[in-house]
Formats: C-alpha cells, structure tokens, sequence
C-alpha cells in the first residue's frame, strides 16, 4: 500500500511541475525560460528541503499526512494564486517572479519531504521489503514518467490548467484517506484528521463552484473586453472576443488581429509583395507559414494568376476555428473552401526539410521572437530553407515585430535575412492596433536592393527607427540573439 502512495504522489509532483512551467510560460511567455526557472527552483527545493526532513522523521507518521494535507490545499489553490498575482504585478516581472519563485519553493519544500518520511514510516511499522530505497525511486520515476506524457498529450488539452490543478489535489486527497485507513490495519488511529479532509473537500468544492466565475473575471480583468470563446489546443491558448464589430484573437496571451485594422496588416504582408510579383503572366504557387486564421489566404485568393496556395500551419485547432468560428469565418470569407488551397499541418521546418516544391511567393506569418521556438522561425538556417523553395524571381515576405519599441530585433530579421538573399527590403505601415508594424521582403535574384517604399507606396523610415546595424548580430539556431534584442526593447517600455 505504501508503494500506492508513492506512486500517486510521483504522479502529483510532476504533473504540478508541468503546470506551473505551463502557467508562468503563458503569463510570461519565453517558456525555455520558464522551464529552467521551474527547473531550478525545483533542484534548489530538492536539497534544501531534504535535508529538513530529518526533523520531522521524529513523527513521520502523522507528519507525512500533515504534509500531503497542506500539499492538497496549496495544489488547488496556486494555479488561482499566481493568476491574480499575475493581474495585479505584471507590470513588473521581477516582482511577480518573486511570488512565483516563492510559492514554487513552497511546493516543492512539501513535496521533498514526502520521499524521506515514506521510508521512515517503512521503518516505524516494521514493513518487510528487501529494500526500501530501490522501492520507493523505483515507482516514483516509473509513474513520474507516466504522468509527463499524460500531461501534453491528454490532462492539459482535455482539463485545462485549472482542472488539472484540481485533479492533481484530489489524487492527494485520496492518498490522505487511503493513507489514515490503511494505519488503521496498524493500530495507528488518526480518527480527528478524517475531520480535516472533510473540510478540505468543502474547500476543494467551493474552488469548483467559484471556478467558472474566476475564469471569467481573470479573463475580462486580462483582456479587458467581452470574451466570445476560449479554447485549449495541443500548441497554445486560444482566446477570442467581441465588442461590437471590433474581433480580436489572442494567442497565449499576444492579440493575433483586431478585425477593424486587419486588412491594413495583410495588405501590406500579402498585396504589396504580389506587386513585385506582377511583372510576369505565369501562374503563380503561393506557401502561407502560419496564417492558420486565413486571413492572408483570403487576400491571395482575389488574384487570378494564383494557382495554388500551400497553408503549413502547426495548429490544426485555429485552422478548425477558421472554418466553424462564425465571426472567423465572416472575416476571412470562406476561404478554406477554396479548391485552390491546400492545408497542411506541420512544423514550418519539418515542411521544407520534406518538399521539393518551388514557389513564386512565401509568407511567413509568424508569431514575435519571444523564445527559442519562435526564434528559430527568424534564424539565418530557416532563410537557407526558404531560398531552396523560392523560384528565380520569387519573393519572400516575413512579419518583423513593432517598427519603434523592438527595432533592435526588427534590424537583426533584416540583417539576417541579407546574410542569405543579400537584398532585403525593409518597409512598416501603422496599425490602430499593432502600432508601427515592420516587414521584411526580398526577391531571389533580383540584384539590385530597390527602395521598396518608392515601388510599393508604403512609409519610409525616418531617424527614429535607424539603427547601426554592425553592432546586431545575425540570428541562428546556436545563437538565438533576436530573443535578447526582443526582450530588451519590450522590457524597457513595459509592453
């Protein structure tokens, strides 16, 4: 029996590993980040908190149910903790850090002292086994392993955060109950805790009750609009809302688009690089990276010399809104119907690695360069890739952050991006709801670096935004620098 609670509680230990890593990465975003945080206070709690429990071995036996009890409560509570943490301190990341740090540190000092009391209890009830230690580590990383691959694959996109947190308290509960009967069958009676479990289920059922109505104040607080649908997909988070005509989509967090401005936005990453296009009559193959609102295919689709579309978007969750999301399906006109499109979902690099198709015209639609999954999306290898699928006279066009508060990472894509084309073609254009926006564009084989602005009609850049582009460094797989450069510019506006 004793090897039940250690099994249930290695579960417990690394499904909350998870989500805290899971929760501060959607708050803070950079989840490398996160998870090394996470990591680290994890380890720091390890040692720390083990050598503790030598003073509490003196009592192990009521001392371990003590701590699976705080442990239920702190379980269920933190995931609401953190997020109203997060509303009223995000302003401050260091200090929200400091709570997250705390509150992790909390957990984990409980959770270190669970291992060394079981084995103390082995020896206080005089239960056979040939060796303790093997035993216990034996089932703790066995069901630790377990329970990392229910957590991506089935808790999270089924449960939620919320509800994983919930679920998570009420193994350790049951761990608490099983745990007070089974002393029974040795004579050890813990009758008055039956008391305290009954109050922590109240407790535990008040969460559940009020859980709806925080989720809803945290997410009106949040994004300070009426919410329509919020949705959990394998890859992020999904949020979408509606005041009026006004329809955004956020995506962990970060707005994707404001539907009054939209068409502002994709005009200049679709129509405005079609223009370099046009010189020719052939029909032209368009690839889409992202894009999985469709809002970019929609504005393609209004040119007859297109052929065919190729959308590669690793979310198939988006691109299911976008066919059933009535406002969705509103802005972006139908356009999954299209017999020219053709979806794909897959990682944007798995894709060029597999296809041997040439296009005349590649949009990247990506997400900022926030962390190291992003920034690969920005990096002089995926620019490699994306020359080999470009045909003699193909354009490339890539979104490139905000034009003024991240021009340190904006010039790095640019620069990046002439390490490999040699002539790229920076332009912006203001939106209500991105403010100054910035796009790099280039054309294989086309020598000579046109002034884009003069062809396109788009804005010039004037002192504000010029940079020395010889102190940037260029952007690469084993040297993400565009994360920093991100980072610092966002840091010191408080965006």
């Amino acid at each position: 029996m004793i090897l039940f609670f250690t099994l249930v509680i290695a579960i417990c230990w690394i499904l909350y590993e998870l989500v805290l890593w899971t929760l501060s990465s959607y708050l803070i975003g950079d989840s490398v980040r996160q998870f090394s945080f996470t990591i680290w206070f994890f380890m720091t709690g390890m040692w720390i908190w083990a050598y503790l429990s030598r003073y509490l071995e003196k009592n192990a036996i009521v001392n371990f149910l003590r701590i699976e009890l705080v442990l239920s409560v702190l379980w269920a509570s933190s995931v609401i903790i953190l997020k109203i943490l997060y509303l009223y301190f995000s302003v401050s990341g260091e200090l929200f850090q400091f709570f997250y740090l705390f509150i992790t540190m909390l957990i984990w000092g409980f959770v270190w002292w669970e291992l060394p009391l079981v084995a103390t209890i082995y020896k206080e009830l005089k239960i056979k086994t040939k060796s303790i230690i093997s035993d216990l580590f034996t089932f703790d990383y066995i069901w630790g392993l377990v329970a990392s691959l229910l957590f991506p694959l089935l808790l999270l996109p089924v449960l939620w955060l919320y509800n994983v947190s919930v679920f998570i308290w009420s193994l350790n509960l049951l761990v608490c109950f099983l745990y007070i009967q089974y002393l029974r069958t040795h004579k050890v009676y813990l009758t008055k805790y039956y008391f305290v479990v009954v109050g922590i289920i109240l407790y535990f059922i008040f969460l559940i009750f009020i859980s709806g109505k925080f989720e809803n104040f945290y997410l009106r607080e949040y994004y300070k609009e009426p919410i329509l649908e919020v949705h959990q997909s394998d890859y992020q988070n999904i949020v979408l809302t509606k005041k009026g005509e006004d329809f955004r989509m956020y995506l962990n967090g970060n707005i994707q688009f404001l539907s009054l401005d939209e068409a502002r936005y994709h005009e200049a990453l679709v129509d405005w690089p079609m223009k370099l296009l046009t010189e020719t009559n052939e029909y032209k193959s368009v690839l889409v990276l992202w894009g999985g609102d469709w809002l970019a295919v929609r504005n393609l689709l209004k040119y007859e010399d297109i052929s065919d579309i190729t959308l590669v978007d690793l979310d198939p969750k988006i691109t299911d809104l976008a066919k059933n999301q009535i406002d969705l399906v509103t802005l972006n006109r139908w356009a999954l119907l299209d017999k020219k499109v053709t979806i794909i979902h897959w990682d944007a690099f798995n894709y060029f690695k597999k296809t041997v198709k040439k296009y005349d015209l590649i949009i990247a639609d990506f997400p900022d360069p926030r962390d190291v999954g992003t920034a690969k999306l920005y990096s002089k290898e995926m620019y490699i890739w994306v020359d080999k699928l470009l045909k003699v006279k193909g354009v490339f066009i890539t979104q490139a952050s905000n034009a003024f508060f991240s021009n340190k990472a904006f010039w790095s894509i640019d620069k990046t991006m002439n390490n490999v084309f040699w002539n790229s073609l920076a332009y912006h254009r203001y939106l209500p709801s991105f403010w100054d926006w910035w796009f790099v564009a280039t054309q294989k084989g086309w020598l000579s670096n046109i002034d884009i602005c003069d062809k396109l009609g788009c804005t010039v850049f004037d002192k504000d935004y010029q940079l020395d582009k010889e102190v940037l460094e260029i952007n690469t797989l084993s040297h993400p620098k565009i994360i920093e450069y991100y980072g610092e510019w966002y840091k010191k506006f408080n965006l």
